[in-house]
């Protein structure tokens, strides 16, 4: 999980986000939080990845870069799609096992990526804050005309934020869309970031597993069966 997770998780307790960090650091240097529990993707890394020494290094290693496409004969063609970059790696790791792609619109996407990510018959399933500019990402997802044919939102809804009795926050009224969520749902929001880690990646099997019109064993079968043979190339 990420702080920002943490605090949202916390926020009930009175504890604002500063002395969340604090207690997070001083948890992790006394050996009371394992220090693989809490990630930062706020700073990336740019390297031109794995180096090899010799050719056959390089091909020894180069089948586990073999990935098979999943669903080039399925009806269906699903992503999903979260403005929230802190969640992504939470729901890629149950994603990549469908191999189903994650983009992070990191709230209201470009006009460029809405036009380079969208194609025909792309189903999109979405995951977003419920809160003013949260809600209208959807309407100005389903708005846009760049090629996808359908747009769900899986998370955040109202009924989740009943089931998991969810921490709220106050809108912030700065919001240019403040007023009218407000006359629709009160003065409080919800962040994604509330949800468990393990309630969204659950909604993640469950959802994409609607969508699996394929023997997904066997897929992973011949997946391996390729990349052994690619593996015993000289």
């Amino acid at each position: 999980m990420t702080l920002r997770q943490i605090y949202y998780q916390l926020v009930t307790k009175g504890l604002n986000y500063r002395q969340v960090a604090y207690i997070c650091k001083v948890g992790r240097l006394k050996g009371m939080i394992s220090w693989n529990s809490i990630v930062d993707r706020a700073r990336p890394i740019y390297s031109i990845g794995r180096t090899f020494e010799t050719i056959e290094d390089f091909l020894q290693d180069i089948g586990d870069y073999f990935n098979l496409d999943y669903w080039i004969d399925s009806e269906n063609h699903i992503e999903l799609w979260t403005e929230k970059d802190a969640l992504s790696q939470v729901l890629y790791e149950i994603a990549k096992e469908y191999h189903v792609t994650v983009r992070v619109t990191r709230g209201f996407l470009s006009l460029s990526n809405k036009k380079r990510w969208g194609k025909a018959n792309l189903t999109i399933l979405y995951f977003g804050d419920f809160d003013p500019s949260g809600l209208f990402i959807d309407k100005d997802l389903q708005w846009s005309q760049v090629g996808y044919q359908s747009f769900s939102r899986i998370a955040l809804t109202k009924e989740q934020i009943a089931t998991y009795i969810l921490p709220s926050i106050k809108v912030n009224r700065l919001d240019p869309r403040a007023n009218s969520y407000i006359a629709t749902y009160g003065k409080r929001a919800w962040e994604l970031d509330a949800l468990s880690p393990n309630v969204l990646q659950k909604l993640v099997r469950d959802t994409i597993e609607q969508y699996v019109d394929f023997d997904l064993e066997q897929k992973e079968k011949t997946e391996n069966e390729i990349r052994e043979k690619i593996g015993n190339l000289e």
